[in-house]
Parts: structure tokens; sequence; C-alpha cells
């Protein structure tokens, strides 16, 4: 369950990371996106597929595991609730199925409010863990190490990255309100 309940590595070594990869848009209508939000995206998938081979890694999934299992004892450092609420989201599954079984939608419907109550929780909690000085640090130690094998990988990364960071300064004006 800890597992589950850590945020995804892969998002959080990407959301500070120059490529910001994990932020995606799908456009409403793929035929009507600008150009530069297609080569965006284009970038970003590229660049998606070197980091998940790059991920696979033996040396780069026990380091994965390693930021997961801090970040999991940050979390339980700056919320004294955490192990209590990862506790009754276990326990939440066992009771959705008592209640399916028995067809109860008011259960049902009581305990998916619960359970959005805990993803927020969760939520707050791997935000402040990410905030946390040295959690930060090996973050980003854990970012550098992903982006140096990547390059290695292919050789394209860094123009990638850098292309990316260009069309994103040159889309930053566009979505500024106008005053």
């Amino acid at each position: 369950m800890l597992k589950m309940l850590r945020p995804s590595l892969f998002a959080l070594a990407l959301a500070a990371a120059p490529a910001a990869l994990a932020a995606q848009e799908a456009p409403a209508a793929p035929q009507q996106q600008p150009p530069a939000q297609a080569e965006m995206q284009q970038i970003q998938a590229r660049l998606q597929q070197i980091q998940q081979r790059v991920l696979q890694e033996p040396a780069f999934q026990a380091a994965q595991d390693s930021v997961g299992n801090e970040m999991t004892a940050t979390m339980e450092r700056l919320d004294p609730t955490y192990k209590a609420q990862v506790a009754r989201a276990e326990a939440l599954k066992a009771e959705v199925t008592a209640a399916q079984t028995a067809k109860d939608n008011a259960k049902l419907n009581q305990l998916a409010a619960e359970a959005t109550q805990l993803q927020q929780g969760f939520a707050a909690a791997r935000q402040r863990a990410v905030q946390d000085p040295a959690m930060a640090a090996r973050i980003k130690s854990f970012q550098e190490r992903i982006v140096a094998r990547m390059a290695e990988v292919d050789p394209q990364t860094q123009t990638l990255l850098a292309r990316l960071q260009e069309l994103r300064g040159a889309a930053a004006p566009a979505q500024q309100p106008q005053q």
C-alpha cells in the first residue's frame, strides 16, 4: 500500500526538471492545436520514452525505491497522522468490497467521500515532503542523475530539453492574463 501512496517519482523527478515531462496537456482537438503545442508534446513524448528506458535500469529502479522510501519517511515525519491515514486507506478497501457486496450505495458514497479526503491528505503530505529541504535536495540529485543518464542513452536529450524550454518560454507570455 505504501508504494501506491508514494508520489510517482517519475512525476516528482520531472516536476522541477527543465523538461517538466509530467506536465502534458491534451488538446481539445488535435487538428486545431497550435504548431508549438504539437511540437512540445512530441518532444515531451520523446523525452518520456528516453526517461522510461533509464528508469528501467536496475540502478535507477533501486534509486527510485530509495527516494520513495525517503519520501514516505519524510511524510511520516512531517505528518504524525500519515501512518494512521495509510492504515485507514487500507481498511477502506475491505469496507468498499463489503458495501459493494451488500449493494449499499449510501455506504459506498460515504466511503468514496472519505477516500477523497484521504487522497487530498496524501497529496498535501506529498507537497510538504517535496518542499522539505533535505527531500528537495534528494529529488534534485535524482533528477540530475536521470537527465545525465538520459543524455548518455540518447545524445539528443540536451537538444530536446533546450528546445522544450524555448517553446515554453515563448508560450509563457501568451498564457499570462492581460492587464
